[in-house]
């Protein structure tokens, strides 16, 4: 009778405990695939702001935005399940876009242009779908003087 006792709390004991292992294993999973899918959305947002701040002009493209600087052009393609960076390495974000809208002196440039003066862009507005929360980014770019009188060699006269 005590060995049949003895067995049965034995019993109840490893299964508390392996429901507990399994709980907190679910939770870790969870937890280690958000914060994976956090650094992958918050590298995207670092890249395109530095990227943002560096050139010298940012374009409207085909299917995405370019930036150019004096050296290089690195050129950015949003879709609905990634957004792909093409400079010298191609990185591609899984990060889900939805509603990614350009604009140059709060005028939509909604598609290109003939002049690349009339592809200039000054803000990229988009929202980035994480874990089912959509999260807002805005990025401005701002032109140095010496690039806004580029644009208009008249301008000085």
């Amino acid at each position: 009778m005590e060995v049949t006792i003895t067995m049965l709390i034995s019993a109840i004991l490893i299964g508390i405990t392996y429901t507990a292992f399994s709980i907190i294993s679910r939770s870790y999973h969870s937890f280690d695939n958000k914060h994976k899918d956090m650094a992958v959305v918050l590298r995207l947002d670092e890249l395109l702001q530095k990227d943002f701040n560096r050139a010298e002009i940012v374009l409207k493209d085909t299917d995405g935005i370019a930036m150019m600087d004096s050296s290089r052009i690195i050129k950015y393609r949003f879709t609905s399940d990634y957004v792909l960076r093409i400079g010298l390495v191609i990185d591609t974000f899984k990060v889900k876009t939805d509603s990614v809208s350009t604009a140059f002196e709060n005028t939509m440039v909604n598609e290109m242009k003939a002049d690349e003066e009339g592809n200039r862009l000054d803000e990229l507005d988009m929202n980035a779908t994480l874990q089912n929360e959509k999260i807002p980014y805005h990025y401005h770019k701002i032109y140095s003087s010496a690039n806004l009188i580029n644009r208009n060699p008249n301008a000085l006269n």
